[in-house]
């Protein structure tokens, strides 16, 4: 189920992929596929979203598996190199050249190393020229890598800057959690980013070895998904890539975790670590889903999984509950390893009591049969998650497919359409019993175990030690099962009669047509069909909590989280939850500074349903007891801790800075905890909520005019309004002034990070606001070609232009790194040259033809995107001004004569923030 697990997983260690099958489930048609002489092999597919797009992957079957003791890191070396010179492309001309064609590095660009395979990714267009450019591409990096002796050493400096941004307190987790889930496994031993002294000593010899032995095409494939023709593709490729590879290849070994996976319980602490939590880790043989049984096992362990995180859910929510959250998922690790991790977060003083609490969900799948409803609810579930996919399966990127795809490849699995996927698991969930869900489940729980215990250090902490934890377990396994049933009967909501409004006007604009509703709302409505059967709804109005006093300012911040969470009308919020299942949309309400409002999200089906909601919600808005203060509860657990964390503080330190320590944009105390209550939530819910006098609604998607009609008309023309008038209430934050530079130490690690803050005072208007977001694509060009490749000085650097009407005097533009603890200063000299020599004129054309190429091919597949129209429309509905510009007014407005006059008007090179992380000490 490739398509529809990609929605279904959460991640962990390494990305989830989708799931295709194999055998006697039968191959895509669709799908064209083939052997080269010389042994590569090809996919291609046809997709056409984004229109007049291709994505090529490059795959080889190797990764940081196969590298001998003396050569860790040089898999991940080689992919970084493949952008450093190839025959055709010197240096870093390629990333120039397809930048100069509108593709982004890092976007369109990219390239990854995994355990058991390196895989280079591109996105162009699919015109005839760039189709056989990307091929051409592609087969550089195959065989014309061209591994100078200079460009591996200037290469070195930035692959170990991609190490330190690894280390502190992720690398010291990770190091503890693979030894005991890897054990003495080859994986625990073979990280791709490898040994820094293996990248300090790599040679040009070092990695040709490397690149001779497993770029080999017997071991590597092409994938094409895109707007083109297939056939024309796999012409493409059997021109370029007609060479010969070595005659002797052997393949690769596969590795596996397998007997190296034993029962370990690991308790680690870090001074840094800001909650409690217990992973509880098995392992299972993995199987390719290539036959009928396989496939139902898959499902069987989805339903499982489906209901054990609904239990965790309703039982994070409990009175006095020791769990704050909880949920179980799985992921494969190469072709033989299958790994659960069934994982919560505890309150800290009821650790003991929260292990149990943490067994017992699973302990009752894997010892007792739960009821027809409760596994009738969860394969509903399923089901309508992958027929939202069908439903909406033009709107399927290219990457989703490719995805696939690779795993076709790695995994010899078969790659089947969206729509036979669906039909096979109508066809086996009848079939699956209550009987396998607790087989299933018993597996689990019977089965060898890591427990791994993180938390943080601190005086008063009582952690169990390893023998308490298994005296826990022992006495959970040894109590009597009891299983509180829930209840899935009688699960309807109960809805008031809202009457029925009329239409007093409609305007047809260009995009989109606005109406004007009896009780005076506003309406913008677009019919479209990216997505066939998803509707997308904003409600809102210009206001916000800015106006309200500090106290109901804090109770606005949960006031939307506690009405959504504590049941609605007649459902409690156990019932609400169960009665969600197999519903496919979402109704969510939010109070900011200076708007509120409600998003809707829904298919064709549920639309009543989600707006039947909405208004019950509005009509009679309720805050559960147990729900007041178990949210309490949570957010006194992320406080009281959150010193700890040095990234923490720093954002906290950087937002106090630049809001002149305003109490609205510092972070929640346990003082503002005390402020926060029952009446005053509800009361300021209900005051943004109850006149909806000036709110504007913006619907986009696959709902046609007379069923808009009919909808607005219930559920929105019938909304109450009076004549109150409410001004928006700016906070005047007040801008950092001149030149500030802190510096916050605090934590273990081997590296800086920096921020560097430019406030803008200019005054906004649209044709400001598309400049800035130019000059930041401009400057990260610039950033990365002279910061990253020439001064190897960082991995990663980025800008981010923030310049909205809205705003307040608090837009700025924003830079971001990390780097060596001793070249602090010299990057950051470095990094504010760059912005000076543009704010002085320095503008090189190149750059500003480059973003207007990618400007163009971005605007291309937006069009084509309920997001964007949604956003347009929204803006366009409040900012008189508000317009995204054509290609061709984007090149009128982004020309460099603009761009200087502009900058010496948005920058001023004496007036930014500068804050420094420097740790306490280095590891």
């Amino acid at each position: 189920m490739k398509l529809f697990r990609n929605f279904f997983f959460f991640t962990f260690l390494i990305c989830y992929t989708l799931i295709s099958f194999s055998n006697d489930l039968k191959s895509s048609e669709n799908l064209l596929t083939g052997t080269l002489p010389n042994g590569l092999t090809y996919f291609i597919y046809k997709n056409s979203n984004p229109e007049n797009r291709a994505t090529l992957n490059l795959v080889v079957k190797s990764g940081s598996l196969v590298e001998t003791d003396k050569e860790q890191g040089i898999a991940h070396f080689l992919e970084h190199m493949a952008f450093n010179g190839t025959t055709k492309y010197e240096k870093n001309e390629m990333i120039k050249y397809l930048q100069s064609i509108g593709l982004s590095f890092g976007g369109d660009l990219n390239a990854y190393t995994s355990f058991g395979e390196t895989v280079y990714k591109l996105d162009i267009p699919s015109n005839e020229k760039d189709l056989k450019i990307g091929i051409e591409v592609l087969k550089e990096w195959a065989t014309e890598v061209t591994l100078a002796e200079e460009a591996v050493k200037s290469e070195k400096n930035i692959i170990l800057e991609e190490w330190r941004l690894r280390q502190g307190l992720s690398q010291r987790l990770g190091d503890s959690q693979k030894a005991a889930i890897f054990g003495d496994s080859r994986y625990s031993e073979r990280f791709p980013i490898g040994l820094t002294s293996t990248i300090n000593s790599a040679t040009s010899e070092t990695l040709k070895g490397y690149y001779k032995k497993w770029y080999q095409p017997k071991n590597m494939a092409v994938i094409a998904v895109g707007d083109f023709t297939p056939e024309t593709l796999k012409m493409y490729i059997e021109q370029t890539f007609n060479y010969e590879g070595v005659p002797d290849f052997k393949e690769p070994q596969d590795y596996a975790i397998g007997n190296s996976f034993k029962n370990r319980i690991v308790v680690f602490s870090d001074p840094e670590l800001t909650s409690v939590n217990i992973n509880f880790i098995t392992r299972e043989d993995s199987y390719p889903i290539n036959s009928e049984q396989n496939l139902k096992n898959y499902l069987i362990s989805q339903i499982m999984e489906e209901i054990l995180n609904t239990r965790f859910s309703l039982l994070s929510k409990k009175k006095d509950s020791p769990v704050l959250v909880g949920y179980h998922y799985s992921n494969n690790f190469g072709n033989f390893d299958n790994l659960s991790f069934m994982s919560t977060a505890l309150k800290e003083d009821k650790i003991n009591e929260g292990i149990k609490e943490s067994i017992r969900p699973l302990k009752i799948l894997a010892t007792t049969k739960i009821s027809n409803e409760e596994l009738e609810s969860a394969k509903k579930e399923l089901l309508s998650s992958i027929k939202q996919i069908v439903n909406n399966r033009t709107s399927i990127q290219n990457r989703t497919f490719v995805e696939s795809i690779k795993e076709f490849y790695l995994s010899k699995n078969t790659f089947m359409e969206p729509e036979n996927e669906l039909l096979e698991v109508e066809k086996l969930l009848p079939s699956i019993t209550p009987e396998d869900i607790q087989n299933r489940a018993s597996n689990i729980y019977n089965g060898e175990q890591v427990i791994f215990m993180t938390a943080p250090t601190k005086e008063n902490l009582n952690l169990p030690t390893d023998n308490e934890i298994k005296t826990i377990i022992s006495e959970v396994k040894n109590e009597k099962t009891v299983d509180n049933n829930l209840n899935y009967n009688n699960l309807k909501l109960k809805t008031s009669d809202f009457g029925v409004g009329t239409i007093k006007s409609t305007v047809e604009k260009k995009d989109y047509t606005t109406y004007t509703l009896s009780n005076g709302l506003q309406v913008f409505y677009k019919q479209t069909d990216f997505d066939k059967d998803k509707i997308s709804m904003q409600l809102f109005k210009e206001e916000g909590s800015s106006d309200e006093k500090f106290d109901l300012y804090l109770n606005s911040l949960v006031a939307p989280y506690l009405i959504s969470n504590s049941g609605v009308g007649n459902l409690n919020y156990e019932e609400v939850e169960l009665f969600m299942k197999g519903k496919n949309f979402s109704v969510n309400s939010y109070i900011e500074d200076y708007e509120q409002g409600f998003t809707i999200t829904s298919d064709k089906e549920n639309l009543s349903t989600s707006l039947d909601l909405m208004r019950t919600i509005i009509e009679n808005p309720q805050i559960n007891t147990e729900i007041f203060n178990n949210t309490k509860e949570k957010l006194s657990e992320q406080i009281k801790n959150r010193e700890n964390s040095p990234k923490l503080v720093y954002s906290d330190k950087i937002k106090g800075i630049m809001s002149n320590f305003n109490p609205r944009r510092t972070p929640l105390t346990l003082s503002d905890l005390d402020k926060i209550n029952e009446k005053d939530s509800i009361a300021v819910f209900k005051n943004k909520f109850s006149n909806f006098k000036d709110f504007k609604l913006i619907v986009v998607g696959s709902i046609d005019k007379e069923t808009f009609e009919k909808i607005v008309t219930k559920y929105f023309a019938t909304l109450p309004v009076s004549n109150t008038d409410v001004n928006i209430t700016p906070l005047n934050i007040k801008k950092p002034s001149g030149i500030i530079k802190e510096t916050l130490v605090k934590g273990v690690d081997k590296k800086a990070t920096v921020t560097i803050i430019y406030p803008y005072t200019l005054k906004y208007d649209n044709n400001n606001r598309i400049m800035a977001n130019a000059f930041s694509k401009i400057l990260n060009i610039i950033l990365i070609e002279e910061i990253r490749e020439k001064l190897g000085g960082v991995y990663s650097i980025y800008s981010i232009s923030d310049f909205e009407q809205f705003n307040y005097g608090e837009n700025n533009l924003r830079i971001s790194f990390s780097t060596d603890i001793k070249r602090v200063n010299e990057v950051s000299i470095a990094v504010k040259n760059v912005v000076n020599n543009l704010v002085s004129g320095q503008i090189d054309s190149s750059k500003i033809a480059d973003v207007l190429e990618n400007y163009k091919l971005d605007y291309e597949t937006s069009q084509k995107k309920n997001l964007f129209w949604a956003q347009s429309i929204y803006k366009s509905s409040f900012i008189k001004d508000y317009s995204v510009p054509t290609p061709n007014e984007y090149s009128s407005l982004i020309t460099e004569a603009n761009m200087i006059k502009f900058l010496k008007t948005l920058i001023d090179k004496d007036n930014y923030v500068e804050v420094v992380l420097l740790p306490e000490k280095e590891e």
